[in-house]
C-alpha cells in the first residue's frame, strides 16, 4: 500500500511539473510575467522566490495538480505589487500567443510521452516471440486456423517483431471493430489464415483480452516460481524451480493451460509430472476447491508459476528509438481519443475509466517490477493526461483553447457570462467524470 502511494506522488508530481512547465516555459517566451508555480494546490509547504525572474516556486500540500499563476487584469490577486507592467499580463497578449500558452501543457506531456517511449525501445530490444502456443478449443485463434508453432509476422498488414506488437494491433483492432487479418509463419512457409470479422473479436478490452481469443506465446517450459506456504502444492512436495511437464499425462506447453488443467479438479487427486534438477519425478495432489469467477468450483494448487519464454531480438539506434516513441505515442493517443469516444456513444463500458485508488495501484505494481515498468507507467499517463487536457471542456487547456478559437472567428473575446457559465458547466462534467472514477475504484476494490 505504501509504495502504492509513494509510486503514485512521485509519478503524479513528474507528469504535473512538465505540464507546468510546458505552459511555464511558453509563457516566459512571450513576456507573460508568471507570478507563481506550484504543484499541488492549498497551503504551501515549500517556496522559493527567484530574485531574477520574481517567480514564486511552491510545492503545496493536495498533491492532485498544479497550477501557474500569471498576471491578468481578470485575477484582481495577481495585480498585487509595486512593479505591476500590464504589457506583460496574459490577457493582453495576441490570441495566438495565449493559444501556445495553452497548448504548451498538454504537449508537454505527449513529447514526454514520446521520450519515454523512445528511450524503452532503445533499451528494451529483446522482446517475447510471436511463435505460439496451441490455442484453446472453440476460441477465436483457433476458429482463424492457428496452430501450435506458428509465428505470427503480420496482424493486418503491419509486421510484428514481437508478443507486444501482437498484443497492440489486436487491442486496436477490438476498439475499431476492424476486419482481422493474421499471416503467420508456418514451416518456412507465409500462410495468410481466414479473416475474420472485427464483431466477432467480442473479448472485453483490457490486459486480458488477447488471452480471452486464445493468442499464447509459446513457452520454453513452465517453471514453479513459488510454493505457497500450508498448500495443496506444499503438501505434495513441489519445489521452486520444478518444471512443470504433465497433467494427468496432458502434456504442459503455458503457464495458462496448466492452471486451467489444475481448475478442472476441485478436491479431486491428480499427478503431476516434473523435472527436478533433471531428475523426472510424479507428485500426487488435490487441488483446494474455490469458487471461480461465476461462481463454480475450481481447484487451485497454490503455485506461483511463469513461462519460460522464446524471445527476439531487434537493437534500435538512437534515431530509431526516438521515431519509434513518437510512432507509439501518437498510437496511444489515438486509442486514447477513441476510447472515450465509444464510451461517450456507449460502444463501450464506463467501466474502463480508472480514478486515482486504480492508478496508484498500477503505479505500485509497475514500480515493484522496476524502473523501466515504472517509465512505461509514467509514459501511458502522461499521454493520458496530455489528450484529457485537450478535451474542450471548460476549465481544462482544451476549454480555454475553444474559447480562444472563438475569439477568432468572433475578431473579439468571449462574454465574460459565458465564461462563467461555461466554468459552471466544466466543474459539472469534472464533477462526473470524477464520480464515474471514484465508483469504478471501489467497484474494483471489492
Amino acid at each position: 500500500m505504501l509504495n502504492s502511494i509513494v509510486s503514485f506522488l512521485i509519478a503524479l508530481g513528474i507528469l504535473v511539473f512538465i505540464h507546468e512547465y510546458g505552459h511555464y516555459a511558453v509563457a516566459r517566451f512571450y513576456g507573460v510575467r508568471v507570478i507563481r508555480f506550484s504543484v499541488g494546490f492549498g497551503k504551501p509547504i515549500f517556496r522559493w522566490v527567484n530574485k531574477k525572474t520574481k517567480v514564486e516556486w511552491t510545492i503545496s500540500w493536495i498533491p492532485l495538480g498544479g497550477y501557474v499563476r500569471m498576471l491578468d487584469e481578470r485575477d484582481p490577486d495577481s495585480l498585487k505589487g509595486n512593479d505591476i507592467d500590464l504589457s506583460e499580463s496574459f490577457n493582453r497578449k495576441p490570441v495566438r500567443q495565449r493559444i501556445a500558452v495553452v497548448l504548451a501543457g498538454p504537449f508537454a506531456n505527449l513529447i514526454l510521452a514520446a521520450l519515454i517511449y523512445g528511450f524503452l525501445a532503445y533499451m528494451q530490444p529483446i522482446g517475447l516471440a510471436t511463435r505460439v502456443a496451441q490455442p484453446p478449443v472453440n476460441s477465436q485463434a483457433a476458429a482463424i486456423g492457428l496452430l501450435q508453432g506458428d509465428t505470427i509476422v503480420q496482424v493486418n498488414g503491419e509486421a510484428t517483431k514481437n508478443w507486444n506488437e501482437v498484443s497492440w494491433a489486436l487491442v486496436k483492432a477490438r476498439l475499431f471493430q476492424d476486419d482481422v487479418s493474421v499471416q503467420v509463419n508456418r514451416d518456412n512457409s507465409l500462410v495468410n489464415l481466414a479473416p475474420v470479422s472485427g464483431e466477432q473479436f467480442d473479448a472485453e478490452i483490457g490486459p486480458n483480452l488477447i488471452r480471452e481469443l486464445g493468442f499464447h506465446p509459446i513457452e520454453k517450459s513452465v517453471l514453479v516460481r513459488a510454493v505457497n506456504e500450508g498448500s495443496p502444492a506444499a503438501s505434495a512436495g513441489f519445489q521452486q524451480g520444478d518444471r512443470l511437464v504433465r497433467v494427468n499425462a496432458v502434456p504442459v506447453e503455458t503457464s495458462s493451460q496448466f492452471t486451467e488443467l489444475v481448475k478442472r479438479f476441485p478436491d479431486q487427486q491428480i499427478s503431476i509430472e516434473i523435472l527436478r534438477n533433471q531428475d523426472a519425478l510424479v507428485l500426487s495432489a488435490v487441488p483446494q476447491a474455490i469458487k471461480g469467477e461465476n461462481g463454480e468450483s475450481v481447484g487451485r494448487l497454490g503455485l506461483s508459476i511463469g513461462g519460460e519464454s522464446f524471445t527476439v531480438n531487434y537493437p534500435l539506434s538512437v534515431f530509431e528509438s526516438l521515431a519509434e516513441g513518437a510512432g507509439r505515442m501518437v498510437e496511444v493517443s489515438v486509442f486514447s481519443l477513441a476510447a472515450l469516444g465509444k464510451m461517450i456513444t456507449g460502444d463501450l463500458s464506463w467501466n474502463h475509466l480508472s480514478g486515482p485508488v486504480s492508478i496508484a495501484s498500477a503505479a505500485g505494481e509497475s514500480s515493484s517490477l522496476g524502473i523501466l515498468p515504472f517509465f512505461g507507467f509514467l509514459a501511458m499517463v502522461s499521454v493520458s493526461l496530455g489528450i484529457l487536457n485537450l478535451l474542450p471542456i471548460p476549465l481544462l487547456d482544451g476549454g480555454h483553447l475553444m474559447y480562444y478559437l472563438a475569439e477568432i472567428v468572433r475578431g473579439k473575446p468571449v462574454d465574460e457570462i459565458w465564461q462563467i457559465r461555461g466554468q459552471k458547466l466544466g466543474i459539472l462534467l469534472i464533477g462526473v467524470l470524477t464520480s464515474v472514477a471514484f465508483f469504478n475504484d471501489i467497484q474494483r476494490l471489492l
